[in-house]
């Protein structure tokens, strides 16, 4: 294990270089079937994984299998090679897998889907291991989620079996989530004050909050619903009034209170996912800009963004051949992961 900044991000680099590019792709799209595109899958640095995949699953199961296994070990490669400060920021980095996962269940129970609809959703990485992650997606409400998540690790357990508690009354997913956001950012922020972290990687996490917030603003005044207790603390440029002007005022010109933040290109977006696609490229900038410094820790923030965005792809491309999908909506699919 290393200390050393230099010696870390050049072992990711090196793990960088493995990702699919674009003659990959390419050719995915122009694959035949779904067998054409296992053929394919196996010829990548996946193919390990998507061999033990298949000794025990068969179609989608053990594509989602391959590319959940690849994603941990892969994270926990890092870790592995990670001391002192930067193995802490990378721990943290993966807490937010641990927020995501328990998003993506406590969905599915709310739709009641069933665990095969879950298991695309899942990016094993953080505390929550595979095999504990699986053991909370069967669970059969949320009240059964909260007792799998006690017996794991997370940091996040505790706030998730309040919300689960307050959603057998009220139903509300919504608050169930927010209450999620605040307990994560509330853990990161206090983690962060202490071990001192770098002032690039601590502005990234607020701009987080930033699109947190900003996320939830323009949901609500599309749903008329109530603000009261939905802001997150601790972000730095969507600050509580500009979040309440959101809200509380639907026009197109009440998006101008953007005009002079991270997020102005919001104010050009005619629905929600024009305007998640905004924000989602501005987290993806943000990123980009830590990992110029090689002697920081954005080195890794960018490349485990980049390599959820492959699985994502990855997925995408594997029921687009299983399902038949036509290549023109497949690749529009495809480029808007």
């Amino acid at each position: 294990m290393s200390r050393d900044y230099g010696y870390i991000n050049a072992r990711v680099r090196g793990m960088k270089a493995r990702l699919l590019g674009a003659e990959f792709y390419g050719e995915a799209l122009e694959a035949t079937d779904f067998s054409a595109y296992l053929s394919l899958l196996s010829q990548t640095p996946y193919m390990r994984d998507l061999e033990e995949a298949q000794s025990r699953y068969q179609g989608l199961r053990a594509v989602d299998s391959a590319l959940a296994r690849n994603f941990y070990s892969t994270t926990r490669s890092i870790l592995t090679f990670s001391d002192g400060l930067p193995g802490k920021l990378v721990a943290l980095m993966l807490l937010r897998y641990d927020l995501h996962n328990i998003k993506a269940i406590a969905r599915a129970k709310h739709a009641d889907r069933t665990l095969e609809d879950i298991r695309p959703a899942l990016f094993p990485a953080g505390e929550l291991r595979p095999a504990g992650l699986e053991s909370a997606a069967a669970a059969s409400d949320m009240a059964g989620v909260a007792q799998a998540l006690a017996a794991s690790k997370t940091p996040l357990r505790a706030a998730f079996a309040k919300a689960a508690a307050r959603y057998q009354s009220d139903g509300d997913l919504y608050a169930l989530e927010l209450e999620l956001d605040r307990a994560y950012f509330k853990l990161i922020m206090a983690a962060l004050a202490k071990v001192a972290a770098p002032n690039a990687f601590v502005r990234h996490i607020r701009r987080e909050v930033d699109a947190t917030n900003l996320r939830t603003a323009l949901k609500l005044r599309t749903s008329g619903g109530s603000s009261d207790g939905l802001f997150v603390e601790g972000g730095k440029e969507i600050a509580r009034g500009v979040f309440e002007t959101l809200i509380n005022d639907d026009s197109p010109g009440a998006l101008q209170v953007l005009a002079g933040t991270s997020f102005a290109g919001v104010t050009d977006s005619s629905s929600l996912s024009e305007s998640e696609a905004v924000i989602r490229d501005v987290m993806d900038r943000s990123a980009r800009r830590l990992a110029a410094n090689p002697l920081d820790i954005g080195v890794v923030v960018n490349y485990l963004r980049a390599k959820e965005e492959e699985a994502a792809r990855l997925r995408l491309l594997a029921r687009g051949k299983y399902y038949q999908v036509p290549r023109a909506a497949l690749q529009r699919e495809l480029d808007y992961a």
